[in-house]
């Protein structure tokens, strides 16, 4: 907390230098509400509300140093409500990325300085690693969690690496070379948040719990909309995920991966434009349950000519358990499948500037990756309200009777 106070009390001077023109600053406010209901299969059937409350304030300025802009950003948020998954599912992936346990937190808290004609980038604070790395395009439509991050990335570390709900201290530079490829390196704190979830943030940082390592590497076109390769690595030691089934060793190196990420346009068929996307990745199976993801997605827009920005799409996430978790599951009396798969169709229609309903099914192959639940029906509404208004500085040189300085309000 205190380290979060400090990063913002380290923007508030800049922005008092808003005089010098060049300055913008913004407030967010939303609210999302998800009510999905367990139809048949898995744990047991049942109906889950989970709702979401956002707010932001983000500060930016080209005038405190030349050939720089500085940004800042802090935004906190209220997740409460129930958990589809935990209590009804069962699934290893996650069906609604807005469940997670109640309470407010600190989302993020840093500030930004980028410079250069193609602009290098230093950020700092408390960060959310999926806000830049491995990030979804096309398949940003989708409710399911692996289809905002990775599953066998999410999925790793003690408590879950620096991602939304968890966020977490870091230190990440991002650069370009040419208008086609960019390329981003992080330091993240490896063991994000602490064992009582009730926290409003935490900005302890140990040795023992060591760092996340990212790194990746991103290339866009007019067709392609993103092609990326990323890699991560932990450097703590962990223990096997089977140690409980094996002679005692001490706890090893060797938490790392890679993920892969091809998303681009597919074309058109008469006014529907088509995009597609593909994501794999990789964990150790000794250290993690799944060591193997696979997500695609298919979505199509302006369906109908009377609502333009519409959209469908299809996404599948298959999830890959190793067989080292395998063994421990079999051991304790819950026989294993090789894998997990969530299907999901989803429909957005933004109603107003503010508003936005997200319609959708999900089927769960084998939840949990385990052989006695059955395959789960989930069906699904989420409605999303967003207001953001902002302010801009700009210099006015015609009018010395006002210090030559004018306020734009949008």
């Amino acid at each position: 907390m205190r380290a979060a106070c400090l990063l913002l009390l380290l923007a508030l001077p800049a922005s008092a230098q808003e005089a010098d023109g060049g300055s913008a600053l913004e407030f967010s406010a939303a609210y999302t509400g998800d009510l999905r209901r367990n139809t048949t299969g898995g744990i047991a059937p049942g109906t889950a509300y989970a709702d979401e409350i956002d707010l932001g304030i983000a500060w930016e300025s080209d005038r405190v140093f030349p050939g720089a802009k500085i940004t800042s950003s802090l935004a906190v948020m209220y997740l409460g409500g129930d958990a589809i998954s935990a209590e009804f599912v069962g699934d290893l992936q996650g069906l609604n990325n807005l469940e997670a346990p109640s309470g407010w937190r600190l989302y993020e808290s840093w500030v930004q300085m980028s410079f250069g004609q193609s602009p290098t980038s230093l950020r700092a604070g408390v960060l959310d690693l999926n806000a830049e790395f491995d990030t979804p395009v096309t398949q940003g439509l989708f409710i399911g969690s692996p289809f905002g991050i990775g599953t066998e990335f999410s999925q790793t570390g003690q408590r879950g690496p620096v991602v939304w709900p968890t966020t977490g201290l870091g230190l990440r530079v991002a650069g370009s070379a040419g208008e086609a490829v960019q390329w981003r390196l992080g330091v993240y704190d490896g063991a994000p948040g602490s064992t009582d979830d009730a926290d409003f943030t935490s900005t302890r940082i140990s040795s023992v719990e060591g760092a996340l390592l990212i790194g990746e590497l991103e290339y866009s076109s007019s067709r392609i909309h993103k092609l990326s390769l990323g890699t991560w690595a932990y450097t703590a030691k962990f223990e096997r995920i089977d140690a409980s089934l094996r002679p005692p060793e001490e706890p090893a190196q060797g938490n790392y991966g890679l993920y892969a990420t091809f998303d681009l346009s597919l074309g058109s068929v008469g006014p529907v434009d088509f995009d597609a996307a593909l994501r794999a990745g990789t964990a150790p199976a000794e250290f993690n349950a799944v060591d193997r993801y696979c997500g695609a997605a298919v979505t199509a827009t302006h369906l109908w000519q009377a609502r333009p920005d519409d959209s469908l799409g299809l996404g599948i996430a298959w999830a890959h358990v190793g067989s080292p978790y395998r063994a421990v599951n079999d051991f304790d009396g819950m026989p294993t499948t090789s894998a997990e798969t969530l299907v999901e169709l989803a429909y957005r229609a933004d109603l107003t500037e503010w508003l936005a309903l997200v319609p959708n099914v999900q089927y769960v192959a084998d939840p949990g990756a385990l052989r006695d639940p059955g395959d789960a029906w989930v069906v699904g509404l989420r409605f999303e309200v967003a207001h953001e208004h902002d302010w801009q500085l700009t210099a006015r040189r015609d009018s010395p009777a006002d210090g030559g300085y004018a306020r734009r309000q949008r």
